[in-house]
């Protein structure tokens, strides 16, 4: 049988929109998927070592659910979908741009990412 293709495009940095592309990168990787990964110019925020997660006005209670529910962390999160092999890439990086990166991630075009897209048996993006 053929291994799965998902690809998943993290494109915003708030709380309530930085689970989703994790746990569905993880839920794959876990069904033996092979897991791209993908931060945008907002999303890529997620992979730096200082990102503190904070929900949009009007959902600030949503980190005390977390909290409450002993959810695990953003970082937490991606280190679980590191570790399942998920690959990370970073759409359109400007050179100046300066982070300190959790984990090496390739940057690309977002044409690179449209393409693998194309070819994959499930794209989502949040």
């Amino acid at each position: 049988m053929k291994q799965k293709k998902v690809v998943v495009l993290a494109m915003h940095e708030e709380l309530e929109t930085a689970y989703p592309p994790l746990n569905v990168a993880v839920g794959a990787a876990s069904s033996g998927a092979e897991v791209l990964l993908a931060f945008s110019r907002k999303g890529v925020n997620l992979l730096d070592k200082k990102y503190i997660s904070v929900p949009s006005h009007g959902l600030e209670y949503l980190s005390n659910a977390v909290s409450d529910f002993g959810v695990s962390s953003v970082h937490d999160l991606l280190g679980i979908a590191v570790e399942m092999g998920v690959q990370l890439y970073v759409v359109d990086l400007d050179i100046d741009d300066n982070f300190e990166f959790l984990y090496p991630a390739e940057q690309v075009p977002i044409k690179w990412v449209l393409n693998e897209a194309q070819s994959a048996d499930l794209f989502m993006h949040f």
